[in-house]
């Protein structure tokens, strides 16, 4: 066992030195420490074979280890789903303190016990207690890459959720053996953090309705580098000629620095033509009085002269669209209704509710029409007024159509709003400008759901 631990410690440093070419990721420090961390628990367990017995210094190079171990995976675990993630001051005091404290204790109050019964005392409880609450936060921490679209990373995700809880159970159960859990943990990590290009997407957790609403949202930090983007963002970067990374720049992406006034318009200078935004800015934390704070920065689309070949056309830049939604407008709309009267067709409305009164009509309205381009990828949908959606289904879609709307209408979409949808079909006797006055004028049971 003695050689069986000195060869694993010797894997484990060589592993730690594969990582120093690696500056592009945020997590290769934390994870060339848990390396170290690996070495060091077998490098003890190693000593505890060679002198069996109370060997309290072997002893308290495992609990050391033990406990670096479990902050370097924490801490990579952070910056693999957030990128360049800073340990907060307190945090990391508690990340030096704890393992010299029991390591004092380990050495000064209970050197006579053998590593058997100071398992059994109330310090190493608190210890381990320490340990597994952050190999828990390391499971929950990347769970939020679950569904990434990398395979790599999914694969890394679920094996290190095994790997941590094989090491709780080897600490419970075997603890003589768990430091080769911890090697083996600290080589798959190495392996990924050997990729770091595979982390450098917007982060899975982010639902798909982030990647799929058309416009164009940043996360910068204090400084105006890029931290994370949802997927539309992802190719509009593609688009201005450059590769989607973390590190770059607000000015590189919005030329401009951080801050700016917020609804000032922006141009945007594509591969295949120009395009003008309208730029959101707030604090991720308004709150926060250290200048630190992140930015989110979201760019919605107003004009846009971007092949379609090259970029999904902002509607609003072509003849007969509502230049706020990207949806046909009410003249275009009208006309939609009016054709209804021949061909049979339902007209399904969509009242959209804000509940605040100061809410921004153009902006709610541009994101429920991605929604329902979303749900709906072959309607056309129309903006009859400030509040209203309309488009045309067969009538025995036209129902399927509202529950639908209605069921995605109890999904969270970040929205202070609600929706009612109503199905309005012509009959025999009613020309098309009755029907287009029916519609216009419909008073619907407005419902309660958050949409």
């Amino acid at each position: 066992m003695i050689g069986a631990n000195l060869a694993a410690a010797s894997i484990a440093l060589v592993a730690a030195c594969c990582l120093l070419s690696v500056r592009a990721s945020a997590a290769a420090r934390p994870i060339a420490i848990l390396c170290i961390a690996a070495a060091l628990w077998s490098v003890g367990a190693a000593w505890n074979y060679a002198e069996p017995g109370s060997n309290s210094s072997a002893n308290a190079c495992i609990l050391a280890a033990a406990a670096s171990a479990a902050a370097a995976a924490f801490v990579a675990a952070q910056r693999l789903v957030s990128g360049r993630w800073s340990i907060p001051t307190l945090v990391t005091i508690v990340f030096f303190v704890e393992p010299m404290v029991i390591v004092f204790v380990r050495l000064v109050v209970h050197p006579e016990l053998s590593s058997a019964e100071f398992r059994r005392t109330a310090p190493f409880i608190a210890h381990a207690a320490y340990c597994f609450a952050l190999l828990l936060s390391v499971i929950l921490t990347l769970n939020v890459r679950q569904r990434h679209p990398q395979r790599r990373v999914r694969i890394f995700v679920l094996t290190s959720q095994v790997l941590v809880i094989a090491i709780i159970a080897m600490e419970v159960a075997a603890s003589e053996q768990t430091q080769f859990v911890v090697v083996l943990a600290a080589l798959f990590a190495v392996w990924v953090a050997r990729h770091p290009d595979d982390w450098s997407n917007s982060r899975a957790r982010a639902d798909s309705l982030l990647n799929s609403i058309g416009v164009f949202l940043f996360v910068f930090d204090h400084l105006g580098r890029l931290k994370d983007w949802n997927g539309t963002a992802d190719r509009l970067i593609e688009l201005m000629g450059q590769r989607p990374q973390r590190d770059l720049t607000a000015a590189q992406i919005l030329g401009r620095p951080l801050p700016f006034e917020d609804g000032q318009p922006i141009d945007l200078d594509l591969l295949g033509g120009r395009m003008r935004t309208s730029a959101h800015i707030h604090k991720v934390d308004p709150t926060s009085r250290t200048g630190r704070s992140d930015w989110v920065v979201m760019l919605r689309p107003v004009r846009s002269s971007v092949s379609q070949s090259s970029f999904p056309s902002i509607s609003g830049s072509l003849a007969g669209h509502d230049p706020a939604t990207q949806t046909l407008n009410q003249r275009e709309t009208m006309d939609l209704l009016r054709a209804a009267t021949t061909s049979g067709d339902a007209a399904v409305r969509v009242d959209v509710l804000p509940a605040d009164t100061q809410a921004r009509e153009d902006e709610t309205m541009f994101v429920v029409a991605r929604r329902l381009e979303m749900m709906f990828p072959n309607v056309r949908w129309g903006r009859l007024s400030a509040w209203v959606f309309v488009a045309m289904f067969k009538p025995d879609e036209a129902e399927q159509a509202k529950l639908l709307i209605d069921d995605e209408a109890q999904t969270a979409l970040g929205l202070d709003a609600s929706v009612a949808t109503t199905i309005c079909v012509p009959t025999r006797d009613e020309d098309s400008e009755r029907f287009v006055l029916r519609v216009q004028l419909l008073h619907s049971a407005y419902g309660s759901s958050d949409f």
